[in-house]
């Protein structure tokens, strides 16, 4: 039976002399693995539209019995990551598509998940600083947390309510929720600034559009993309520090903005 969908390419590989497999995550009907016929050489039949990073709308056929289908039409819609202008945009997202090709498993349903991670690929692709890179990838983080079943409570404070970043406060990591100061929290709690724990909660709650104009200093940042690492290795099994903000910290280190998943010297941290 025939599908058609719109979706991001999360990778390929090679099959036999002329084909490739690709595993695209659909913005309806979650990830599939595809068989690319003739998707290989010179002049084959699907052009670029097949690179990790890539918008496709793209026809398919898959039975119920099988985990592999057959691609049989794609057009490529946008090319997210060839399309950067700047080594953070396409370090960011070169992370955002490992997360999801990590984390989202062959056969799972995710509808509208792939549709929020093109939408935060195209703010990168606009943001003019590195900082509003870093704060879009840190925001689909928090959506990405709630996809995978962990919904954090940033935005307040997980017992008395009051407004994350009113004052000082911490992260209890094992429960996902923050912590004013005058509140006891669990163990494996990260100590947060008001100035952190406020640009969190406005990572984590703030459309795309919103997050790339939040102001923020790189040490806020760079607490912030602690905390998430923390709540992500914590909560997710599968998760990793993304190779691509790995490979993009050595290029650059001129400016240490977040991207390191170790704290920095004098991170408060309550074992």
């Amino acid at each position: 039976m025939l599908q058609s969908d719109r979706g991001l390419v999360l990778r390929t590989y090679k099959l036999r002399e002329t084909s490739k497999i690709t595993s695209i995550l659909g913005f309806t009907h979650g990830r599939v693995r595809l068989v690319a016929h003739g998707g290989r050489g010179a002049q084959h039949r699907f052009g670029a539209s097949l690179e990790a990073g890539n918008e496709i709308e793209f026809v398919y056929s898959l039975t119920p019995e099988r985990d592999l289908g057959t691609l049989r039409e794609a057009t490529l819609r946008r090319a997210h990551l060839a399309g950067a202008s700047r080594l953070d945009a396409m370090g960011a997202g070169l992370a955002i598509v490992e997360l999801l090709d990590r984390l989202v498993p062959e056969g799972a349903g995710e509808p509208g998940l792939g549709e929020e991670a093109a939408v935060a690929l195209a703010a990168m692709g606009r943001a003019v600083e590195r900082g509003a890179v870093l704060l879009l990838f840190y925001g689909f983080e928090c959506r990405l947390l709630g996809r995978m079943g962990l919904e954090p409570q940033l935005e307040r404070c997980a017992t008395c309510g009051l407004a994350a970043g009113e004052r000082a406060g911490s992260l209890d990591v094992r429960a996902g929720a923050y912590r004013c100061r005058a509140c006891p929290g669990g163990e494996g709690r990260l100590l947060l600034p008001a100035e952190a724990a406020r640009l969190l909660a406005a990572a984590a709650s703030g459309s795309a559009e919103e997050v790339a104009q939040l102001e923020s200093t790189p040490r806020s940042r760079r607490l912030v993309g602690i905390a998430l690492h923390r709540l992500l290795a914590t909560h997710l099994e599968r998760y990793r520090y993304p190779r691509s903000l790995a490979l993009l910290k050595k290029v650059d280190d001129r400016v240490d903005d977040g991207l390191a998943p170790g704290p920095p010297p004098g991170f408060p941290t309550i074992a």
